[in-house]
């Protein structure tokens, strides 16, 4: 299991899509998941310890979908972090693109290289946001760089007031039974990683959020879990915790519940992850919870 990092939001966001169009059209693509039945699925993970979940065409030459999850590092000491699940799109002149889009200036022969645009509102602040992403494909592996850049500016003024910046390279791998790559319903990515005798589940890379109640804030997560027996029915899972010392004599309790399903084409489960947080004198200073995070992932 991963060391974990508390990465606190700046503020509750909330994505702006500028102009709205072709929604009939996008409403048909995602729904319509036998289209993908055959895709080429990759999971993996960036340098910074979040999931990457990459889908292409069967013959590896065309990218179908591109799930991101990252933590931008601000200069004012806080963090503005994003997850999506992205498709090609090419530039509309006269449109504005919409925060689940990439808009590719490559897109073909093993090769793709994109940018994602959206403005999120923060109460008095408004961010800007620009993604960019790129990445090789290969039958049996993937791999790029990622690089989101947030400018966050006073929402009536325009005055600025804090920069930040994510960057980092990526790498994914496929082999269908093998890897499983998705989302969760919050939004984040989530890979699977099977023994090559399908009888453990080794790694579970996903992040989780949640609200924590004294602070009003929330917390977000990367983990990287393991080591999970597959039963013969599929399932795996179970409730565990971990417990961390604090630089003040407190400590952080972290309790987890995962468990899931696996078949030869997917996987599906819940997790909840709570964060509780004592003094030195054993009282409680905070508390966070993610509730019930659904996910669905699947292998190709």
């Amino acid at each position: 299991m991963c060391a974990r990092t508390r990465a606190r939001s700046v503020a509750t966001m909330r994505h702006s899509h500028l102009i709205s169009v072709a929604a009939g059209v996008a409403a048909a693509l995602t729904a319509a998941p036998g289209a993908f039945a055959a895709d080429a699925v990759y999971g993996g993970s960036t340098t910074n310890g979040d999931p990457i979940v990459v889908r292409s065409d069967p013959d590896i030459q065309e990218l179908r979908s591109l799930g991101i999850s990252w933590r931008a590092k601000c200069a004012d000491g806080k963090g503005f972090p994003d997850a999506a699940t992205l498709t090609p799109a090419e530039p509309v002149s006269g449109f504005s693109p919409s925060s689940d889009e990439l808009l590719v200036s490559r897109n073909a022969k093993g090769t793709f290289k994109g940018s994602q645009l959206f403005g999120a509102q923060m109460g008095d602040a408004v961010a800007a946001v620009s993604v960019e992403v790129s990445g090789k494909l290969q039958a049996g592996r993937a791999s790029g760089t990622l690089v989101a850049i947030v400018k966050i500016a006073n929402r009536t003024t325009g005055e600025a007031i804090t920069s930040c910046e994510s960057r980092g390279r990526w790498t994914a791998n496929r082999k269908p039974g093998i890897y499983y790559g998705g989302a969760t319903s919050q939004g984040e990515p989530i890979v699977l990683r099977l023994d090559a005798a399908r009888k453990r589940v080794n790694d579970v890379i996903v992040a989780w959020r949640g609200p924590c109640a004294t602070s009003g804030g929330y917390i977000r997560i990367p983990e990287h879990f393991g080591n999970f027996a597959l039963k013969r029915s599929g399932a795996f899972g179970n409730p565990f915790q971990d417990e961390y010392p604090l630089d003040d004599g407190g400590k952080s309790s972290w309790q987890y519940r995962l468990t899931g399903r696996v078949t030869k084409a997917k996987a599906s489960g819940v997790l909840q992850a709570k964060l509780s947080e004592t003094d030195a004198a054993g009282a409680v200073m905070d508390t966070c919870d993610s509730g019930n995070v659904t996910w669905k992932a699947a292998t190709g």
